[in-house]
């Protein structure tokens, strides 16, 4: 810009020169000499005042378009930081010329930082999104600046809900008391449709923002309460008779052996509970390889009716004692993929409970039939049926709906956790429903076979 002046002033002088030579040169034609002495000096003064003027209008106009012109280029590159100068044409040490290019300096350093934020902003959502914890964080007025994937989930959130106050998403109290606690905390609350979270605070941001991870225990704590409810059961059931067993052994050392009427009583309580015993001792080994993936299940094509009719002959007895009929309604070429050993013990498991549960003379049913790519199997009784608020928890394990008439039975209360175990590996399903006007039916779902 400096030398654009200088040349802009040089031009000038040289039109002021050229101006005075003429005025000189009108000044020494005039005739009288006091007239050239007094206009001499006033035209001296009046160029000198005119040069001064239009040097200081140049200057002003060239430095004040110059300086538009990179205020409207700065103006652009704080729009879009991809934008430059073009470069001026001027010495290297021209003033406009080196603000130009540390405006351009600045824009490229702001470019690399845009840059880098956008990597970092990706990558944090990366790694966010690929936690298995929820992660949630706000700022200071409680408005949410990020929420990842599992914590969407966990609050069933479907939307992004940046920006939105966290109490519209959860309002659990010990939340928020834990978001203002000022030390490192944690708590465990329930969410929206039943989740449990373990909520920890994990640290501040930006002031008074808050991070918060949170870990869903349900699960775990579902299985504490089942392994809970499991140890009890299972310490219950083996507890009568490991108690009849003592008892009945005691008595019989006792002198009781020697008693011809008490003696085979007491043997006979020995061996029924004995008996007993080792239904619950296999029940529990099935469930632990079940449990453990070790039950190994090769599914073959297996004809309905031939196995039913197999697994009825393992209940003759107690279909004979209790005096009831069962009738069978199954096509002869109606086949399903299954392991033929797990859906025996499924069969019989269930026909048995039928049998045990109806009324002495009793019907059960036996019927199967196509069920689009699957075949329907049901067990049918007209037995008291089963109460709905048990229904759900009927193949829990050690779950009974009445536990004296399941103990009478002889039953071990693991025969239809059992059942759904099997079903389920054999990607089929199985449940049960009320039989109108009277009874139970028990049903499963198992693959077609083709």
């Amino acid at each position: 810009m400096i030398q654009r002046v200088r040349v802009r002033v040089l031009l000038l002088a040289v039109v002021l020169a050229a101006a005075s030579g003429i005025a000189y040169q009108l000044i020494a034609r005039i005739p009288r000499a006091e007239a050239r002495a007094s206009l001499g000096p006033l035209l001296a003064a009046a160029g000198m005042f005119v040069a001064v003027v239009l040097v200081g209008w140049i200057v002003t106009a060239t430095m004040r378009r110059s300086l538009y012109e990179l205020t409207a280029h700065t103006r652009d590159i704080v729009r879009d930081t991809n934008r430059r100068v073009p470069p001026i044409d001027a010495p290297a040490d021209d003033e406009v010329r080196q603000l130009a290019e540390w405006v351009n300096f600045l824009a490229e350093d702001a470019t690399r930082s845009h840059q880098g934020l956008a990597r970092e902003r990706v990558l944090l959502a990366a790694v966010a999104e690929g936690l298995t914890q929820g992660v949630i964080a706000v700022d200071a007025d409680h408005k949410i600046e990020l929420l990842n994937d599992a914590a969407r989930k966990m609050l069933h959130v479907s939307s992004s809900p940046i920006g939105e106050p966290l109490i519209e998403f959860v309002r659990v109290p010990e939340v928020f008391d834990l978001i203002d606690s000022e030390e490192a905390a944690s708590a465990e609350v329930e969410l929206s449709g039943g989740t449990r979270a373990l909520i920890r605070l994990a640290r501040k941001w930006g002031g008074e923002g808050r991070v918060l991870l949170l870990e869903d225990v349900t699960t775990v704590r579902r299985l504490e309460n089942v392994r809970r409810d499991f140890v009890a059961n299972v310490s219950h059931e083996l507890r009568t008779p490991v108690a009849v067993i003592r008892a009945n052994a005691e008595t019989l050392r006792a002198g009781a052996k020697d008693d011809p009427v008490m003696a085979p009583k007491l043997i006979e309580g020995l061996h029924r509970n004995a008996e007993r015993l080792a239904r619950i001792l296999a029940d529990l080994l099935d469930l632990s390889r079940l449990d453990a993936g070790q039950y190994r299940l090769e599914a073959t094509t297996v004809p309905v009716r031939a196995l039913t009719e197999q697994s009825l002959t393992a209940v003759e007895p107690q279909v004979a004692q209790r005096a009831v009929e069962i009738a069978l309604a199954i096509p002869d070429h109606l086949a399903v993929k299954a392991d033929p050993k797990a859906l025996d013990q499924i069969l019989i498991n269930l026909i048995d409970n039928a049998v045990k549960y109806t009324r002495h003379a009793g019907h059960v049913w036996i019927e199967a039939r196509p069920d689009l790519d699957h075949v329907r199997i049901e067990i049918r009784d007209d037995g008291p049926g089963i109460a709905a608020k048990h229904r759900e928890r009927v193949f829990e394990r050690f779950y009974r709906a009445d536990p004296s008439r399941s103990r009478e039975a002889g039953g071990t209360g693991l025969g239809l956790s059992i059942v759904k175990h099997l079903v389920e590996s054999m990607d089929g399903e199985v449940g049960v429903e009320p039989n109108l006007p009277q009874g139970t039916i028990f049903w499963l779902r198992l693959p077609r076979a083709t």
